[in-house]
């Protein structure tokens, strides 16, 4: 809610984002972060001792979460795991694939 409010909305021209909204993202963010924070105590990873798909799929959500100003930092346990991810090569190589194709997709509008 709150990524598509605070910057999908502005590139895809449907308007100025609504602060009613915002809010209410942030609300939940902090609802549901809290639920996890939790779910991760004492654990490696989400599921099982290692990485799995759940892990990736949840851990995508946290760079945009931080973009927006959400607080990720706030949640020991999300951080703690969070950081055990991005040092994982792979995923290093794509956050690293990811903040190229922004910078291209940036320097292409502004041109």
């Amino acid at each position: 809610m709150v990524s598509y409010e605070k910057a999908s909305k502005a590139v895809l021209g449907h308007g100025p984002s609504d602060p009613a909204f915002v809010a209410r993202g942030e609300q939940n963010f902090i609802r549901f972060a809290a639920v996890l924070n939790a779910v991760l105590r004492g654990k490696t990873w989400l599921i099982g001792a290692q990485p799995t798909i759940a892990d990736f799929s949840v851990g995508g959500l946290v760079p945009s979460a931080e973009r927006m100003g959400l607080p990720v930092a706030d949640y020991a346990e999300i951080h703690r795991w969070y950081k055990r991810l991005a040092a994982l090569p792979a995923w290093r190589q794509a956050l690293a694939a990811q903040d190229a194709a922004m910078t291209a997709l940036r320097l292409n509008k502004a041109s």
